[in-house]
């Protein structure tokens, strides 16, 4: 009987490893499928911009002002719906992402004159970090979609 269950749990154990080993080839190709695409028109400068606010945003910190918190948390929301639009390339979702990121931008620069100095010039290196970054990612797009069109033409 324990020649019984040794033997069965040999042939568990290497179909589970044959199975994982398929699996993983499998695993391999759908990934690379749904990974691949997606990002496949953005130029390596855009990506850096990308992650770059990325980073920006997970790193925010919090302030003594709870209206300014509220603004930052919308920004951060815009920021991360802009992201995702760009790397979808949904225009519309897009657009209006920037839309809401720059009114969420405009109401923060309006109760910075609310905040303490020091909290103050934190929000500011982070604002303009983002505003640089957001601009760069806009001319990085808007030239590889110039190339894109006259190599189409």
């Amino acid at each position: 009987m324990k020649r019984f269950f040794r033997l069965l749990s040999a042939v568990a154990v290497s179909s589970f490893i044959i199975s994982c080993s398929t699996n993983s080839a499998v695993s391999e190709q759908v990934h690379s499928e749904l990974y691949s695409d997606p990002y496949s028109y953005l130029t390596p400068e855009a990506i850096v911009y990308a992650s770059s606010i990325s980073n920006l945003v997970s790193t925010f910190p919090k302030f003594r002002n709870d209206a300014v918190n509220r603004e930052v948390t919308s920004l951060k929301n815009a920021l991360t719906d802009y992201l995702t639009s760009v790397r979808d390339f949904n225009q519309s979702s897009k657009s209006k992402s920037l839309n809401d990121f720059e009114k969420n931008y405009k109401k923060i620069q309006k109760l910075r004159k609310f905040m303490m100095k020091e909290d103050d010039e934190v929000l500011n290196r982070y604002m303009v970090k983002i505003k640089t970054n957001m601009n760069l990612l806009e001319a990085a797009q808007s030239k590889n979609s110039e190339t894109t069109s006259m190599s189409s033409n």
